[in-house]
């Protein structure tokens, strides 16, 4: 049984340091101080007999076996006081409540403005907490209960997972303006073999771009390697290389940093990327419109703006 005379407020305090992994994360995030965040620690350890963290010089805390359980019944206890605060408003005609988002890294700048925007048009009173990652990551977000809704590709779901179609990206590569490729109209990967690549590099899918051209009987050199999609983009406007992703970053001054986008002609599968949520859960009434509302910008084709296609 949670202990009884730990706060609904200092149970937020100590799920934030655990899902943010640090106390000053978590006093930065909420606006509150340090010590209050360490004072809700030391009142849940002395309510339940345990360490939940442990401090580890110069690497921040670290969840206890026992700490880890513990901070799963907060989040689980947390979630469900969200969903009943939602619902009990609900019953006199306002939404209102957090609706906690994990998105792919590389697709979230692109994907989630126009979702959030248009649902908070008509739902003004709705929170958002967002959480980016990369896609094991965004997968796990969800099933830890630290996000409602998880955007990703269809590769990383499980039996356990609903996926929710939004669009379908094709691979296309990114260029300098001043590169004779960026002239045309597409590019293959063997116009693309003899330069050397930028290489989008995370947990799942360090090889996943480069394996594209030894799948198709070429070779590439693959000069630079990064996490960031940002650190991809000054590269190439630096005149370092080319790259191959699919989710379009934001198009705005990509011309103006020296960056063209082509798509690739040769026959590679689109990735699937779209709404992921668990299986036969019931989602909080306010994660419910906002589905409904990533459904009718799917219908008009807002999330189009995510793809780059061949004319």
């Amino acid at each position: 049984m949670m202990a009884v005379g730990l706060t609904l407020k200092q149970m937020r305090y100590v799920e934030a340091t655990g899902r943010l992994g640090s106390i000053a994360a978590a006093a930065e995030a909420l606006s509150i101080s340090q010590s209050s965040i360490t004072a809700a620690i030391d009142a849940l350890e002395a309510e339940l007999g345990f360490g939940i963290f442990t401090r580890v010089p110069a690497k921040g805390i670290q969840k206890t076996p026992g700490g880890a359980d513990t901070l799963k019944l907060i989040s689980r206890f947390l979630a469900d006081y969200r969903d009943f605060e939602a619902e009990l408003y609900a019953l006199g005609g306002a939404v209102t409540g957090t609706i906690r988002l994990a998105c792919f890294a590389t697709a979230a700048a692109t994907f989630l403005p126009p979702a959030i925007k248009q649902f908070q048009s008509e739902f003004p009173n709705v929170q958002f907490e967002l959480v980016e990652g990369d896609m094991d990551n965004v997968a796990e977000y969800l099933d830890t209960g630290a996000a409602d809704i998880a955007f990703t590709y269809d590769e990383v779901i499980g039996s356990h997972h609903d996926f929710d179609l939004m669009v379908e990206l094709p691979h296309y590569a990114m260029v300098n303006t001043q590169d004779p490729l960026a002239q045309r109209k597409a590019v293959s990967l063997a116009d693309l073999q003899d330069q050397p690549m930028i290489n989008l590099q995370l947990q799942r899918s360090g090889t996943y771009y480069s394996d594209l051209f030894a799948d198709a009987g070429l070779t590439v050199r693959v000069a630079h390697a990064t996490s960031s999609v940002e650190m991809i983009r000054t590269l190439i406007a630096s005149g370092f290389g080319f790259s191959i992703l699919n989710a379009r970053p934001v198009s705005a001054a990509l011309d103006s940093r020296g960056i063209t986008v082509l798509p690739i002609t040769d026959p590679i599968p689109a990735r699937r990327f779209g709404l992921v949520t668990q299986s036969r859960v019931t989602l909080p009434y306010p994660v419910q419109r906002f589905i409904e509302r990533c459904h009718a910008l799917r219908d008009d084709g807002v999330f189009e703006n995510l793809a780059v296609r061949a004319e």
